[in-house]
């Protein structure tokens, strides 16, 4: 069993300094503009600004009533020198710049989502895993402006279909039905999308029945096989990272997938991951805890950012301890800086996957 260190070509630490009545929980999405971090805590539903070197700079707009404020931060995408936030409970989304982070606009929708993606066109995906009324359709494209140009994503209901938060996600032009382990490209203009990535997990939940979740529930139970894709990030040769669902023996969660741009598969056949007694890695104790914290990739930088989990790290507080204690951590950098500061500091890694191990 490796380590997902091991995948890794090479890897830098950024500790987080921000204000101690505003500590950061959950770190579920990381965007890079120019030489600025942004990232979505999803606990406190704000998103936090950072330069690169860690020191906080602001929040991005303010939740409360006023004309350009905003109930709550429900997910957040950036373009070129903008940034988007959706607030689901205003069915809005409010832009602001990213230099000054000035209020720009606001783009009113008439439905109601869970996520948001600005697309390569500019358009605005919002999906929705919760299918209501005659609508059968989870992803509405808008223009810039709000104005509804298609519907994706077609979903045939049959009863046992229901809302769940740790599968079927939008990331970019891509996206996953729930249940399913086929990711899917958005054609703007197009009937059809295309099926870009078939993740052929061992014990893979069948494709036939990503619609019907009495029958995934069922395997659970009865502990069969019922593998599933949740989050996933594509990098910009082939390679990508994902959460999926895996049993093994009496063990079941949620664990790490890596593939690099050779082709190589990694998974909990091959690489440490949550099962007992195959967990004792400082890197999958900070960082990779499925299947919420999931890697960012940036297109600017051609580098993966991924923000330590702080409820993973109270979690496995003593082991991380001990690692640091014995010196057992492979980079230098990120043991310096865990000797220096408390737990409880957001430490960014960056990192590049190798092409093949």
């Amino acid at each position: 069993m490796i380590s997902p260190r091991e995948l890794f070509s090479e890897a830098d630490f950024i500790l987080l300094k921000t204000p101690d009545s505003l500590k950061i929980t959950i770190a579920s999405k990381i965007r890079e503009i120019g030489d600025k971090l942004f990232i979505l805590d999803q606990k406190r539903s704000v998103v936090f600004a950072f330069d690169k070197v860690g020191n906080f700079l602001g929040l991005v707009g303010n939740r409360g009533e006023g004309p350009e404020e905003f109930d709550e931060v429900t997910d957040f995408d950036v373009y070129e020198n903008q940034i988007y936030i959706y607030s689901r409970g205003d069915f809005s989304v409010y832009v602001f710049n990213a230099s000054t982070f000035e209020f720009v606009r606001t783009v009113k929708f008439e439905d109601w989502g869970a996520q948001i993606s600005v697309l390569n066109s500019e358009n605005l995906a919002l999906y929705s895993y919760l299918i209501e009324g005659e609508d059968q359709f989870n992803i509405n494209i808008y223009s810039p402006d709000g104005v509804l140009l298609d519907k994706k994503m077609a979903y045939a209901e049959d009863g046992n279909y229901q809302a769940m938060n740790y599968t079927g996600f939008i990331n970019g032009n891509y996206y996953t039905y729930p249940l399913s382990s086929i990711i899917y490209k958005i054609v703007e203009g197009s009937e059809v999308d295309s099926a870009t990535y078939d993740i052929n997990f061992p014990g893979r939940f069948s494709e036939s029945s990503t619609s019907n979740y009495m029958a995934f529930k069922e395997s659970e139970r009865n502990k069969r096989n019922q593998n599933i894709l949740t989050k996933f990030e594509l990098g910009g040769k082939g390679e990508f990272i994902c959460y999926y669902h895996f049993r093994e023996g009496l063990s079941n969660g949620y664990t790490l997938g890596v593939r690099l741009s050779s082709g190589q598969k990694f998974g909990h056949l091959n690489m440490k991951h949550a099962a007992k007694g195959k967990f004792d890695d400082v890197y999958l104790q900070m960082f990779f805890k499925g299947p919420y914290n999931m890697a960012s990739y940036s297109q600017e930088s051609a580098r993966f950012f991924i923000a330590s989990n702080m409820e993973s790290v109270g979690i496995y507080q003593d082991y991380i301890v001990d690692f640091i204690k014995s010196g057992s951590v492979y980079d230098e950098e990120l043991l310096n800086i865990l000797k220096q500061t408390d737990l409880e500091e957001t430490i960014v890694m960056s990192f590049k996957l190798k092409n093949s191990l």
